[in-house]
């Protein structure tokens, strides 16, 4: 008898390796498994607008990214004394125009400069549910605690989704796109708002893998809400996944998409950061200073035959470690 549903993985056809970038873009889950990419020396660029969770915005985020896009102040609005950008999220703002704007296009351009070497980009949708601004009608990526009086609050069509991506992606016709849905729950919304919004969502996607040969959906949606179906795997919210969920579809994440050698390549990365981050109970012990030798021999090592690694933050963590304790 079985007491456990498992979603079946099947090595896609999408290679991710150390060596090609990797653009994020999307909710706070795509975050998660950025964060995991940027640890395993991934050359992973997540979210050069910030968290979006709306498709709208999502797609217009990746379409200023595509064609280099420079803000102005004419592309700000200011609440509160703060410049703030309605395509962005929170954390760019600033009560420096000039700052805000640096931070807005140095993100762009860096990401824009990468796209030539950009072989998969990873969308998570959050939500269909958006924001328009009254007067403008413009959706918004962040309501930047403005007064909800201020914005429209609308469910999203399927074709306005699917509209929305099907230009952008016949643009990028050598990059594989990989659409996600966040198992993160809208609960502010409603739970019966929250399911017609990722219904909306995955339609959307299906409609879209259906259409493009580079488009392909990765279920990390069905692997929390089906398979860890369980609250001892999400946080005291009840909304977030634990890290303990996130790492289970990561592990689902990289036999999807990591050849044999890119995950043999992984476990070594994951033991050198292991112990680069290791704190010693007697760090001038004769035993330890072996074995941060050891250690910076190995990383040494790595980088000869893998010359597209680099662990110089980890070297420079162990040497002010070795020069604290000195």
């Amino acid at each position: 008898m079985n007491f456990f549903l498992n979603t079946p993985i099947t090595k896609s056809a999408v290679n991710i390796s150390h060596q090609e970038q990797v653009l994020l873009l999307g909710s706070c889950f795509t975050e998660n498994i950025g964060e995991k990419l940027a640890n395993h020396k991934f050359k992973a660029t997540t979210n050069p607008f910030g968290i979006i969770y709306n498709p709208i915005s999502l797609a217009n985020a990746l379409h200023k990214i595509i064609e280099g896009y420079a803000y102005t102040e004419n592309d700000l609005a200011e609440h509160q004394t703060k410049y703030i950008s309605f395509d962005h999220h929170g954390s760019f703002s600033s009560f420096e125009k000039q700052e805000c704007l640096n931070e807005i296009n140095s993100e762009i351009s860096s990401a824009h400069q990468q796209l030539p070497n950009t072989k998969t980009i990873i969308i998570t949708l959050g939500t269909a549910w958006v924001y328009e601004l009254i007067g403008s009608n413009k959706i918004v990526a962040n309501c930047h605690k403005i007064p909800a009086k201020q914005f429209n609050k609308r469910l999203l069509s399927v074709d306005e989704v699917v509209f929305a991506f099907d230009k952008i992606i016949a643009q990028l016709k050598n990059v594989n796109v990989v659409f996600t849905v966040s198992p993160v729950r809208h609960i502010s919304d409603g739970l019966h708002e929250n399911n017609i919004s990722k219904s909306v969502l995955h339609l959307a996607i299906h409609q879209l893998t259906n259409k493009h040969n580079n488009c392909h959906y990765f279920g990390a949606y069905e692997m929390v809400m089906d398979e860890l179906r369980d609250y001892r795997f999400f946080k005291e919210d009840m909304i977030h996944p634990t890290n303990q969920a996130i790492d289970y579809v990561w592990e689902k994440f990289a036999d999807t998409y990591f050849s044999t050698e890119t995950k043999t390549l992984n476990q070594k990365i994951e033991k050198i950061i292991s112990a680069a981050t290791h704190k010693p109970f007697d760090f001038k012990s004769e035993a330890h200073q072996k074995f941060i030798t050891d250690q910076l021999y190995q990383m040494d090592e790595l980088t000869k035959n893998h010359s597209f690694l680099s662990f110089e933050k980890e070297k420079e963590e162990i040497q002010q470690l070795r020069y604290f304790y000195s």
